[in-house]
């Protein structure tokens, strides 16, 4: 089958439309020119375009709701001093003594409750608000008996010979190490109250007066247990 060419067409049409006195003047060129325009016109203000629909609006989160769900994600907790474990062994006067596991901070009182004072002990003796430390032996004392003499002896913490421990020693002990004086003994004290403790040596760089070579050189003196 011969497909016409195209002039062939164009030569077909315009003798058609000549018979049917349709002809293509500039006027009407004009017209057919002017209603594609306004047919291109309705077709860009009514046709909704693929990217701008409601389903894809609906489909795709805003910046916005992405930035508040990372908000509400929760930050993770940082490890206090508080999460250190340190090992008490109660004796004395309870009803049940042995090692106990306690945390960095916690106090004398803690250990006794933990271990069940019997009704001969007298914790009237002792320093129930005094910090625990790792390793310490916590003895709770009998009542004395109106025959025994008063003992003006309190139950001290044992720290090692040769090191003092920063968690437990008083301002005087303090002091008896080369470079400490009465006010970085103080600036220890304050640390470790409001802390809760030293958790590692290094912290003692955190108190003011402590740099690097001063942790240095006062490293065969103090310790952290």
């Amino acid at each position: 089958m011969r497909i016409p060419s195209f002039p062939e067409v164009r030569s077909d049409l315009l003798e058609s439309w000549e018979k049917e006195g349709f002809v293509l003047t500039v006027p009407r060129l004009q017209q057919i020119a002017g209603l594609v325009v306004v047919l291109l016109l309705i077709v860009l203000l009514f046709v909704p375009l693929p990217s701008c629909s409601n389903e894809a609006m609906v489909d795709q989160p805003s910046l916005t709701d992405k930035q508040q769900e990372a908000k509400a994600e929760p930050a993770e907790k940082e490890p206090s001093i508080r999460d250190k474990l340190i090992m008490v062994d109660v004796k004395g006067a309870v009803e049940a003594p042995g090692p106990y596991q306690f945390h960095l901070g916690d106090r004398v009182k803690d250990a006794i409750e933990k271990a069940k004072t019997t009704a001969k002990a007298d914790i009237r003796q002792m320093n129930l608000a005094a910090r625990l430390i790792d390793g310490q032996e916590v003895i709770v004392p009998v009542k004395k008996t109106k025959d025994q003499p008063k003992s003006t002896k309190r139950s001290k913490a044992e720290i090692p010979k040769g090191l003092i421990d920063l968690n437990a020693a008083t301002a005087e002990q303090l002091m008896e190490v080369p470079g400490i004086g009465p006010a970085k003994a103080e600036a220890i004290l304050t640390y470790r109250e409001e802390k809760g403790g030293f958790a590692t040596y290094e912290s003692l760089g955190d108190v003011k007066g402590f740099g690097e070579k001063t942790l240095e050189s006062l490293k065969s003196y103090l310790i952290v247990y």
